[in-house]
Parts: C-alpha cells; sequence; structure tokens
C-alpha cells in the first residue's frame, strides 16, 4: 500500500525533477525548489498537495516546465530521491535560506512577479521579498 507521506514525496520529487531539469544546476536546483515548497507549507500557505497543486499561480515563468519521466537510475534523479525524506520532515538545512519564491533573473515572464517579488519595496524603501539564495540565475526571495 502507498502511504500518504510517499505520495506527497513523490509529488515533491517531480516539482524538484521538473524546475531542476528547466534551470541549470543539476540536483541542487531541483532541491532547492523542494524546499521552496516546503517553506511555503511551513509558513502556512497549504497543506502539502495544496502547495504543489498551487505552483503555477506563484511561479516567475509563464508555462510549467514540461515533465519528461528521467531514468529511474538517473543519478541527478536518484539524489532527489535521497534528499526527499529530510526536505519533507526538515532534518536537513534548507539550502533557500527561508526561500518562498523561485525564478530564473534570465526568465522572469510575468509582470506580478516581477512588481510583487522582484522588485517590491516596503514604506522603508527596502526590499518586500528579500533574495535569499541564487544557484547561477536561478534566485529565491523570502
Amino acid at each position: 500500500m502507498l502511504r500518504q507521506d510517499d505520495f506527497i514525496k513523490t509529488q515533491l520529487v517531480m516539482m524538484g525533477w521538473r524546475f531542476g531539469q528547466s534551470y541549470a544546476g543539476g540536483h541542487l536546483a531541483g532541491q532547492m525548489v523542494m524546499h521552496a515548497l516546503a517553506n511555503r507549507v511551513r509558513c502556512g500557505w497549504g497543506a502539502w498537495l495544496e502547495v504543489i497543486e498551487n505552483v503555477p499561480t506563484f511561479m516567475a515563468e509563464n508555462e510549467m516546465p514540461p515533465l519528461k519521466f528521467p531514468s529511474i537510475w538517473e543519478p541527478v534523479f536518484v539524489k532527489l530521491l535521497h534528499t526527499v525524506d529530510g526536505i519533507y520532515d526538515g532534518s536537513v538545512s534548507d539550502l533557500t535560506h527561508g526561500g518562498l519564491y523561485w525564478g530564473d533573473l534570465s526568465r522572469i515572464e510575468r509582470p506580478w512577479f516581477l512588481e510583487k517579488v522582484v522588485q517590491a519595496r516596503n514604506g522603508e524603501g527596502l526590499p518586500q521579498h528579500k533574495r535569499v539564495s541564487d544557484l547561477n540565475s536561478l534566485s529565491f526571495w523570502a
């Protein structure tokens, strides 16, 4: 029997795989996307599956990266499988340092993302969403 936690972890890995293949950075890009999703759950954005389902709502790009299944022994995919438990239960270090939003700086396609995440300022002129982590051109904001 497939347990609920295992189903959630499967969906988490698939999101990490999809976005990791879209961005340069190998398995680390996928791990960081998985961390950002976990941060959203821990910040109260919703339950795991709700957060995963709502990924398109908060993306920098106009379209989801295509889902192309890897070979089950693909090294990058295996590394994601090895990290999902620790990301899910919070026992590994967060590579995004609390990141909630992500996007490749060369592919920020949605005007609202640019306005509300990248360029947003608070009353004192400081960034509303601080850029907390980078991997090549992939950036994360809290």
